[in-house]
């Protein structure tokens, strides 16, 4: 016997569309910020502006950067120019390892404008700036050297090392703590990477120190640092000349005026 399975036809009738019921309302929205769940997939909808907080927003650096002089002649780069060079404060050492050397902490905010005028960005300025400040972290201090080479020994460990002890000269010792040939390496080696992107513009930096501070140029903060100081004092300054007769005479410089160390643990030395 064969079995059947009964099918049941049902007819649905059609509907007119004027019957069929009408839309709910809607309403039109627009500068609508969608959330993105993946981070990873970019979605574009022309119709959205979204305006970022200037602390966020990409913006053209020429408007970011504000003039380093004030309407009252003010210098927030901390820099004075005399003739046709900038003169900066840099403070070598510090009494004390704690104590800040270097550049003013405010000196990287503001490009100077005559280097702005040159095609130097902002960003580039306190690069160069920061890149300093790190290389700083290995300078000595008056009390640090003190110790290396008086302590235990007093007069005669002194005597030994400003002959014998090349502290300040580039050789596989040099990171050590009692020796500070890595610091004047990368001191050196920051000054060239300055001056690749200065000399192409017709400028020159150089790190420079006088001994006794008398023969330094008067720069901002000169009065500030002689304040008891003795003519053992040396004062460093960083120079920058401005156009090319003046980068060339400043090439021809010494970074040595008045220090004359000839000692052993002098050699090396570019500061």
């Amino acid at each position: 016997l064969q079995h059947y399975k009964s099918i049941t036809f049902i007819e649905v009738p059609q509907m007119d569309e004027s019957e069929l019921p009408a839309p709910p309302p809607y309403e039109v929205v627009s500068n609508t910020q969608y959330f993105n769940p993946d981070p990873n997939i970019q979605y574009y909808n022309p119709e959205v502006t979204i305006k970022q907080p200037l602390s966020y927003a990409w913006q053209d650096e020429s408007s970011a950067v504000v003039s380093s002089v004030t309407s009252g002649g003010l210098r927030l780069d901390k820099a004075k120019k005399i003739g046709n060079r900038l003169v900066i404060d840099f403070e070598k050492i510090s009494c004390c390892p704690w104590e800040t050397t270097g550049l003013d902490p405010d000196c990287k905010n503001y490009i100077p404008d005559e280097l702005r005028a040159r095609g130097i960005t902002q960003n580039k300025w306190s690069q160069w700036c920061e890149d300093l400040t790190k290389i700083q972290k290995k300078s000595p201090s008056t009390g640090g050297c003190l110790c290396t080479f008086c302590f235990p020994g007093l007069f005669p460990q002194a005597m030994l090392c400003v002959i014998l002890c090349p502290i300040s000269g580039d050789h596989c010792l040099k990171c050590l703590p009692c020796f500070y040939g890595d610091w004047y390496v990368a001191l050196a080696k920051w000054q060239r990477n300055v001056n690749e992107v200065l000399n192409p513009l017709d400028m020159h930096a150089k790190l420079k120190t006088y001994k006794p501070f008398q023969k330094a140029p008067i720069s901002i903060g000169y009065s500030g640092r002689i304040s008891g100081k003795d003519h053992n004092y040396e004062m460093s300054m960083w120079e920058i000349a401005l156009t090319a007769a003046e980068s060339q005479k400043l090439m021809e410089e010494s970074w040595d005026n008045g220090v004359a160390d000839g000692c052993t643990s002098g050699i090396g030395r570019n500061l």
